[in-house]
């Protein structure tokens, strides 16, 4: 199997109205179409984009993970359509009209982990991927991977991938981008007895309160980068 960071995102909201017309889990169909999607986002970054099943791969992580093939370069983003409980619950809650832009938004958050594990491990740029508080003074690609393997830069690395998609989002829907951003940042939070290294919320309420967004022509992934350091919870 190919060499990859595998990463995953047990993405979005949980709202306690119950919809009329709530999303099935998502079909292979309907994931291989919004990775799809982030191929050109991720072409104009100079990332090709490779869609894999991740239970043919031997991969267990739920609905996407994703991960830089370091051999080749190419981004790799896995889809898994077997149903996990806490993402059924999200499911159960959407409208249907809502969940294509929102598996978009999903991949999106997946594709951010190539863009920063090649900041990381290609460019070596690790002021750009470390919090402000950890060392990076001759920080080598061996000791960036202890620390990630360590656990304590899993909820950094997907407040990356979060405010990319609530940027896509702005981008996509902007009449509703509170509102579908806002599901993320509840989902986050109400899941976090499950998830805790998931829960994201701190950053997306500030940066949805403050109705921040990209400045024009300059790439998602980098507004993203300047975010996430930019509104850390306790700054």
């Amino acid at each position: 199997m190919k060499s990859v960071c595998q990463h995953s995102v047990a993405a979005l909201a949980l709202l306690c109205c119950i919809h009329a017309f709530a999303a099935p889990y998502p079909t292979e169909h309907q994931l291989r179409t919004a990775i799809g999607e982030v191929a050109g986002m991720l072409k104009s970054e100079g990332l090709e984009l490779e869609i894999l099943d991740a239970r043919k791969e031997g991969l267990t992580r739920p609905l996407m993970a994703a991960g830089l093939s370091l051999p080749s370069g190419v981004c790799l983003i896995f889809y898994n359509t077997e149903p996990e409980d806490g993402l059924n619950q999200f499911f159960d809650a959407i409208d249907q009209k809502d969940l294509p832009v929102m598996l978009n938004a999903i991949a999106v958050h997946e594709g951010s982990h190539c863009i920063e594990q090649r900041e990381a491990y290609v460019r070596k740029r690790f002021d750009k991927v470390l919090p402000p508080d950890f060392k990076r003074d001759n920080v080598t690609i061996q000791g960036y991977l202890s620390v990630v393997k360590s656990g304590a830069l899993e909820t950094w690395g997907e407040a990356l991938g979060d405010i990319a998609s609530v940027l896509y989002l702005k981008r996509a829907v902007p009449a509703k981008w509170v509102h579908l951003s806002n599901r993320i940042a509840a989902w986050r939070h109400d899941f976090a007895g499950k998830w805790p290294e998931h829960d994201t919320s701190a950053w997306l309420y500030r940066i949805i309160a403050a109705d921040t967004g990209e400045v024009v022509n300059r790439s998602l992934f980098e507004t993203a980068f300047q975010l996430r350091r930019q509104y850390r919870p306790g700054e």
